[in-house]
């Protein structure tokens, strides 16, 4: 145990079976590691498909090795699937409904067990047993469970609860705790002073109370006495399990490691200044949104942050204000002067990867995204000044919310309802086995997350868990938005379900996702909130990946290139006018160069337009890695600048990636190459380097991201809502044009202040002359360098023959009170006549 596992005390296994198609168990497990061992070697024993762990081959505390039946389950209502560890005949199986025998009618097995149909159609009242006598005479009985009819009507209308009081709520002077656990003997809560387990359980002073069997599967247990500030576990005991000790999936914030759930009075945590239901008055239509992406470490961990030590990499950090490096704005100076309407945290839940009693210990990697939940409803406690105290996450956030509403920017929750990080071993799953997850025919865990597994949405409870924690953040915290982390993975009625639910609260709030999934799933399609059917879901928006790629290449092949670094496709062409008249259909669009044959977007306040977020490589080391070969690296500042120019004045709702502001890089450690997947690469990786900002190319590219930004919200004609207005208002120009794409924006929809825009995006590697359109003159604001939104670069006459620099978007706008130009047209007529090197050399002011 040197190198990386030296100190440690456990370490974690999997055993797979023989084909690899699958882990022998799916909980997960350790071994402890003993300070000293013969010769150096431990062994371990282990018996197929049981959890525990012997130490010796006669260790009677170890596995049990009796052949046993291992699963089994009613798979419709009168039929029972099941497997053994050897093969049974029928005269050795049996079934019991309360004790007493049922008929089977129909019996079929083979060497790892079978189905059998009995007399009766299954009684959710009632407790159903499997009893098997095998070959040694051994007699083995497992509980049945529903595995199979978890989806059935008739289970929803057993245990189907509808009530709004899971979990642990205190108010005034009461405390009520409430669990569905519909298939459990037994459940017992426990509660304890203390949200640190000090190991032996028990030991830190626990009271128990056994809860009582309540309504529609649920247990149930209150106190004449608020109990904020109390921590609690529950213990559940299911038929073929010994008892467990879980934390509350309903839990509201929790002690160290998310082990024990808080009861919170939320009444008692509101900081000075916080209100409910307050959100900046900074949008009324989705297409108003700006959204900028983060993490809540990599604000401030770097030195050149130049905050509070003590909030760094924190929850507080994101709102220390006045921090500056060589006279630039840092941290949540940045964010307000880059004038972004919405902040999106990526994920900020409580997602159990990181130990949080390690945090602040020299050289432990306090770094991961965070996309493994383990409490939902829990913040995560690795942001928090105070781990330990599950009151203090909760008072941080919300300062945390009230300074972002201060400064007129919303925040957006980025959510992982589609999987969790534990499986079997997960408290979902050991409350009520099987009931929250999807599985393969075989019983395995359905993996279309590519995490392990992926959550059954589309049931009853799941589907109301995620819909009552959603509308938990959206009324608790003041929550603004929520990014649906591979949202086909969700089923349409749960995500139209979430969306009316959170509309109802407040109509500015937004819905949007990844119209994708991790691999494949047995959740049909025509179900899926994806591509296929988006069309379908509401307002609900989703990221659009037609433009990400034809914009800079494919994000799965490094040294692609898109339309910025010179690729002009038919298809790359088609796919970016699609960004940018917001996902919807026109002649202008065929849908047969989109990547399912479809326009699925469909309207411009359901497409989230983008080039760059956390997953794969930035946009500055794409371009470094598809520019290399040809040594034109020293392109990279203009195409970044020119990559999100095409975002921010496509119609939709714009994206950004942070740091891409001022040409943020991820380099590997190693300095060899780019990392193109730090989700758990350490902070130098991740980090947002202020002191690069303050370079000068880096602060030009802020200052033009700013100008872009500032148009963006000043002018409604890059915002329109409908697909008729923009159909009506934007017209694509110079199409006869190799490498360049441009459009004409009138007001006539939004009412714009600006009678006409004029974009034009050259992607060639050469200077391009255009003739202005004549009915009237123009002023250039944006060169693709320089944002002059006030004063104008340039001004020109209608009818002008003006030089488009190489790898450069212009923006101009046109109205009736700018004057006629004088001799700037005769001027640019002279100098284009002199051409070539001239041409090109004078082309960025003209």
């Amino acid at each position: 145990l040197d190198g990386i596992l030296a100190g440690s005390t456990r370490i974690g296994f999997i055993v797979r079976k023989p084909d690899w198609s699958a882990k022998d168990i799916e909980v997960d497990r350790f071994i402890d590691i003993p300070a000293s061992a013969t010769n150096g070697i431990l062994h371990i024993y282990l018996v197929e498909n049981d959890a525990r762990i012997g130490y010796g081959i006669n260790d009677m505390n170890g596995p049990d090795k009796n052949p046993k039946i291992r699963l089994g389950y009613f798979s419709e209502m009168n039929k029972i699937f099941f497997t053994a560890s050897e093969a049974l005949t029928a005269d050795r199986i049996s079934i019991e409904v309360d004790g007493a025998p049922v008929k089977i009618v129909n019996y079929s097995a083979n060497r790892t067990g079978g189905t059998l149909t009995i007399d009766q159609e299954v009684n959710f009242s009632k407790k159903y047993e499997i009893i098997a006598t095998f070959k040694d005479n051994s007699v083995n009985r497992y509980t049945l469970t529903y595995d199979g009819i978890y989806d059935s009507p008739a289970f929803d209308e057993a245990f189907g609860y509808d009530g709004d009081d899971l979990g642990a709520i205190a108010s005034g002077n009461k405390t009520t705790f409430r669990l569905w656990a519909p298939i459990s003997d037994k459940v017992t809560l426990l509660l304890y002073t203390s949200g640190t387990p000090s190991g032996t359980f028990g030991s830190d002073g626990h009271s128990s109370h056994e809860m009582i069997r309540d309504v529609k599967g649920t247990f149930y247990i209150e106190f004449d006495t608020n109990m904020h500030g109390m921590y609690y576990t529950y213990l559940v005991t299911n038929g073929n399990n010994p008892a467990i000790e879980v934390i509350d999936p309903y839990a509201k914030s929790s002690g160290v490691n998310g082990v024990r759930g808080l009861v919170v009075d939320f009444s008692k945590t509101n900081p000075e200044g916080f209100v409910y239901g307050e959100r900046p008055n900074n949008m009324v239509n989705p297409t108003d949104a700006i959204i900028y992406e983060l993490h809540v470490r990599d604000l401030t961990v770097h030195e050149s942050w130049n905050g509070t030590e003590a909030n760094r990499g924190k929850f507080l950090g994101l709102v220390e204000p006045g921090t500056r490096f060589n006279g630039v704005t840092t941290g949540f100076d940045h964010i307000k002067e880059l004038g972004v309407t919405h902040v999106q945290l990526i994920p900020f839940f409580d997602f159990g990867i990181l130990d949080e009693t390690k945090i602040n210990t020299p050289g432990y990697n306090s770094f991961n995204w965070g996309y493994m939940p383990l409490n939902f409803n829990v913040l995560e406690g690795a942001y928090s000044n105070d781990p330990y105290n599950g009151l203090t996450r909760i008072g941080e956030m919300k300062t945390v919310v009230r300074e972002f509403s201060k400064a007129n920017i919303r925040l957006v929750m980025d959510v992982v309802y589609n999987h969790t990080g534990l499986t079997a071993d997960s408290n979902f799953n050991l409350i009520v086995p099987g009931y929250y997850f999807r599985k393969n025919a075989n019983g395995s865990f359905s993996n279309g997350s590519g995490t392990g597994n992926e959550t059954a949405s589309e049931r009853f409870m799941m589907r109301k868990f995620i819909v009552d924690s959603t509308v938990f953040w959206a009324q608790e915290y003041n929550i603004s938005g929520f990014r649906f982390d591979l949202m086909a993975l969700h089923d349409l009625e749960t995500m139209i379900a979430v969306e009316n639910a959170l509309k109802a609260i407040d109509p500015t709030i937004l819905v949007f996702g990844e119209p994708w999934m991790g691999g494949t799933s047995p959740l049909p399609l025509d179900q899926q909130v994806g591509k296929s059917n988006l069309s379908e879901a509401g307002t609900i928006a989703a990221f659009n990946d037609e433009l990400r790629d034809a914009v800079k290449g494919s994000v799965f092949d490094g040294e692609d290139k898109g339309f910025i670094q010179g690729n002009f496709s038919n298809q790359i062409i088609t796919r970016i006018k699609y960004g940018i008249m917001g996902g919807i259909n026109h002649p202008e669009v065929s849908s047969s160069a989109l990547s399912i044959n479809k326009i699925w977007h469909t309207s411009p306040i359901k497409t989230i337009n983008y080039v760059t977020a956390h997953d794969n490589n930035t946009l500055h080391d794409k371009l470094h890695i598809s520019l290399a070969a040809e040594g034109a690296l020293d392109l990279i500042p203009q195409l970044v600048r020119q990559g999100n120019t095409i975002v921010l004045t496509s119609q939709g709702i714009a994206f950004l990636h942070a740091g891409d502001e001022f040409m943020r890089s991820k380099p590997l450690v190693n300095g060899q190459g780019f990392d193109h997947n730090s989700y758990e690469s350490p902070d130098e990786v991740n980090q947002l380097r202020w002191d690069l900002k303050a370079r000068e190319e880096e602060m030009i590219t802020f200052e033009y991201f700013k100008g872009l930004i500032a148009l963006r919200r000043e002018h409604p004609s890059f915002r329109m809502t409908s697909p008729q207005d923009i159909s009506d208002n934007l017209t694509f120009v110079y199409q006869d044009v190799e490498g360049l794409i441009a459009f004409e924006l009138t007001n006539k929809a939004s009412n714009d202040s600006f009678e006409k825009f004029l974009v034009v995006h050259n992607a060639n590697r050469i200077t391009t002359r255009i003739t202005l359109p004549s009915d009237g003159n123009w002023k250039l604001i944006a060169d693709g360098n320089k944002f002059d939104y006030y004063g104008g670069i340039k001004l020109f006459n209608g009818g002008s023959r003006i030089i488009v620099p190489a790898n450069t978007s212009y923006i101009m706008y046109q109205d009736n009170s700018i004057p006629n130009s004088g001799n700037n047209n005769l001027l640019l007529i002279l100098l284009g006549s002199l051409g070539g090197l001239i041409g090109a050399s004078v082309g960025v002011y003209f």
